[in-house]
């Protein structure tokens, strides 16, 4: 099975906007679909819908047969070819558009000009040498969890898992509960062999075949770099069992803030950065999930380094599933989020609560993330500038991050979709010189929080 079942059959949803899994076209211009395809190809897959700019705003009414040729030569723009789905009708506030899905590919793609392409949170982006190299091993190398387990049988799976997952994903989907094939889950093979990412995710005992697939937590007394350890727990089980085990045995060792009983030391980037490691580890690797708490962070080590052509340049944003089929399904049981951004929530989740940035080291066989628990602002920091100088769009802008943690350029053009896009971000670098914001990250990758 070489792409995820839900990539290619779940409802579209236009909510978020576009994204790592959606790009949005004002018209059916080949170029720009052949971009956009060879982006998500190379990527996780997704859709490209063709009648919306990239503001969200409809930009229709469209010409059918404008649209089909406009497929057929984006087509020939792609080596090797990719294959578009047939269109699909979405409704929107606008009127009508058109959604064709690309699915993740086997191989790498490129333009007919020879560029290899990715796609983020940001859009499409150009890959260089190294990242090449990196997505080309990755292809070759192919999926893991969609191997079969030597010896596993259909089972070893558990009925009870599976009905939970089928009633969770139907609830998430807002459909009635349906079976699902197992082969389309990516769990067996197409001769009925169990995969790893069907033990990991409906075995009864995944570890019995996959050692690796368990995980230890550590607490620690005192600070990391001068502490000793008070104890150790090992867990295992499915995926789901290892989450909620690892999350239970973090909150019971959590402390409240003082003057707020109910609130927990971490935000809710712990569980983001659990479900990250669990997801996206490379389970080649013989070694386990370790949790490290002490007491000024919490530390998370994932075996394997960061997959394909990501680096920590462009973790902001950037999107690559090693298993992608663990990621969809995690996501459907809710787990997980499913759309990428997950390393921009954990920033975000974070910086509300006043805390340092995470801290995540990356090597060649596995990936750290440090949260840490100790405020950087309080009753010291400074006042905030008075907003009277401030034009109306700033206002906005502003009220934006204080109700959602943050603003991008993307999200401030989709506030202001008939402005030109050089005044928002005029507007974005005064509020920067200004002092009424920060900006977090590279050009491509840039987002803004208070300061």
């Amino acid at each position: 099975m070489p792409y995820t079942w839900a990539m290619l059959t779940d409802t579209i949803s236009l909510e978020g906007g576009q994204g790592a899994l959606l790009a949005f076209l004002p018209r059916p211009d080949p170029d720009a679909i052949a971009a956009a395809a060879v982006a998500l190809a190379n990527t996780d897959g997704g859709a490209i819908v063709i009648g919306l700019d990239e503001g969200g705003v409809y930009r229709g009414p469209l010409d059918g047969v404008a649209v089909a040729r406009a497929l057929l030569a984006a087509a020939d723009c792609c080596t090797p070819p990719i294959p578009l789905g047939t269109p699909e009708i979405l409704s929107t506030p606008g009127g009508p558009a058109l959604a064709v899905r690309v699915p993740r590919g086997r191989r790498v793609h490129a333009l007919s000009d020879g560029s290899v392409l990715a796609r983020s949170d940001f859009g499409n982006r150009a890959l260089g040498g190294d990242e090449i190299r990196g997505l080309l091993s990755a292809r070759a190398n192919g999926d893991f969890e969609a191997e079969a387990v030597p010896g596993a049988r259909i089972a070893d799976l558990d009925p009870a898992l599976l009905a939970a997952f089928m009633v969770a994903r139907a609830r998430r989907l807002g459909q009635p509960v349906e079976d699902v094939p197992l082969a389309a889950l990516g769990a067996i093979t197409p001769d009925h062999g169990v995969t790893v990412a069907g033990l990991l995710l409906f075995g009864r005992d995944p570890s019995r075949w996959l050692p690796q697939a368990s995980a230890q937590f550590l607490r620690y007394l005192g600070p990391a770099g001068d502490a000793h350890l008070a104890f150790e727990r090992s867990f295992a089980g499915p995926l789901i069992s290892l989450f909620d085990q690892l999350w239970e045995a973090i909150r019971a060792q959590m402390h409240a803030p003082v003057g707020k009983p109910d609130a927990l030391e971490y935000p809710a980037a712990v569980r983001e950065v659990l479900a990250n490691a669990l997801c996206h580890r490379d389970y080649r690797l013989r070694e386990r999930l370790t949790v490290r708490l002490y007491a000024d962070c919490l530390e998370v080590v994932s075996p394997g380094g960061l997959p394909a052509f990501l680096t920590t340049t462009h973790l902001v944003g950037g999107r690559y599933s090693r298993n992608p089929r663990l990621a969809s399904a995690l996501a459907q049981w809710g787990y997980a989020d499913g759309r990428g951004g997950g390393v921009l929530r954990i920033l975000r989740a974070m910086d509300r609560r006043g805390a340092r940035p995470p801290l995540i080291e990356t090597g060649p066989y596995s990936v750290t993330v440090r949260l840490f628990n100790e405020c950087v602002t309080g009753a010291g920091a400074p006042d905030q500038p008075p907003e009277d100088a401030l034009n109306e769009r700033q206002r906005a802008a502003l009220a934006h991050v204080r109700a959602h943690g943050s603003i991008t350029f993307h999200e401030l053009r989709a506030l202001h979709p008939a402005l030109r896009p050089d005044l928002l971000q005029r507007d974005l670098s005064a509020l920067v010189q200004g002092g009424y914001l920060r900006r977090v990250g590279g050009r491509a990758g840039a987002y803004y929080l208070l300061p």
